[in-house]
């Protein structure tokens, strides 16, 4: 066959199957058309609003303050210290662990301290104890800005 003639006949199936793929999505009716569906919200949990009763847990955000309510102590979630967890969607070979900074306070007693806690027992301490009370870090969060803890008798 002429090269001519086989380059106007691929020319012409390749031209009738577009145009078939064409004409067979505008015959779709509308109903059958992907729609996108919207991920749903993440619910966070929401910070802690007045005092904390021992045996209970609390959600702060970075920089919130929560009292204890039968002693005189106040927690403040300072700030994130370091941060090596794996990042969502990434594969690691450990887990990494959080360090955040906490501000305790016994107003009554003019005693304040603040301390460093993890979130694994590798690289420090998951719990502090102040004032006959003890917090335990329970989680943070992916961004570093909201932890939960844990406040119980010491």
């Amino acid at each position: 066959m002429d090269p001519k003639k086989l380059l106007v006949v691929l020319c012409a199936l390749v031209g009738l199957a577009c145009g078939a793929g064409s004409s067979a999505a505008r015959e779709q009716p509308a109903a059958t058309q992907p729609t996108l569906v919207q991920p749903a919200p993440v619910q966070r949990p929401q910070p802690a609003q007045g005092a904390v009763e021992l045996g209970e847990t609390v959600v702060l955000n970075a920089g919130d303050t929560t009292e204890v309510a039968s002693k005189d102590v106040s927690i403040r979630f300072a700030r994130l210290v370091s941060d090596s967890r794996c990042a969502a969607g990434m594969v690691c070979v450990w887990e990494g662990e959080a360090v955040i900074e906490l501000a305790l306070a016994e107003p009554g007693r003019g005693e304040r301290t603040t301390a460093e806690v993890a979130s694994t027992g590798r690289g420090g301490r998951q719990s502090v104890e102040f004032a006959a009370c003890r917090v335990d870090l329970v989680a943070v969060s992916s961004g570093g800005d909201q932890v939960t803890l844990r406040v119980s008798k010491a």
